[in-house]
């Protein structure tokens, strides 16, 4: 496959560079020797090349490198405080493609802080926890019952009386006098 003049211009400084495969370089030296408008651009980028070369290997004697250098092996010698360490560290952990972890994670910790008063009877919050107690009232059959429950000791007691006070008259069964269990 022959290529035109303007695609081997396009591959001079790559080849002049030595950056083409074996096949393509042998491509463009061989148009080479048969194009001289081809030719006159490769004597043209290597005289190019050339004082660029020298240009910058003056100004490259003039610079000081080994200032340069020992500032940046001091710069990897040199330990970083462990508060930029966790700075850097948070901010690659909660970047946004990495916070997306944050939120589950939150709803777990709290849904486990939030059970392990089921699984640990014994164990208390900080928060100061008031006992709580219920008390609730049943009327059955002409007595009454009462129930008190404390959470905290989870004790039940129960009570039954006779409501002397509001006793219903449409009641069909005669209440007795006697204690009421």
């Amino acid at each position: 496959m022959t290529r035109d003049c303007e695609e081997i211009k396009s591959l001079l400084g790559a080849w002049l560079d030595g950056e083409l495969g074996a096949s393509e370089a042998a491509e463009v030296r061989l148009h080479l020797q048969g194009c001289a408008s081809c030719l006159g651009e490769k004597a043209r980028l290597e005289k190019l090349q050339s004082s660029l070369k020298s240009v910058l290997e003056a100004k490259a004697s003039q610079l000081a490198f080994e200032p340069f250098w020992a500032g940046v092996r001091q710069r990897i010698a040199e330990e970083r405080p462990w508060h930029a360490r966790l700075i850097d560290w948070a901010r690659a952990v909660l970047s946004p493609p990495r916070l997306a972890w944050a939120i589950p994670a939150v709803i777990i910790i709290l849904l486990a802080g939030l059970s392990l008063e089921q699984f640990f009877p014994g164990w208390r919050w900080a928060l100061n926890r008031s006992n709580l107690a219920a008390v609730e009232s049943i009327d059955g059959h002409g007595f009454n019952v009462a129930l008190l429950r404390e959470s905290k000791t989870k004790t039940t007691v129960i009570w039954l009386f006779e409501n002397h006070e509001g006793e219903e008259e449409t009641s069909a069964e005669p209440v007795s006098g006697g204690p009421a269990f």
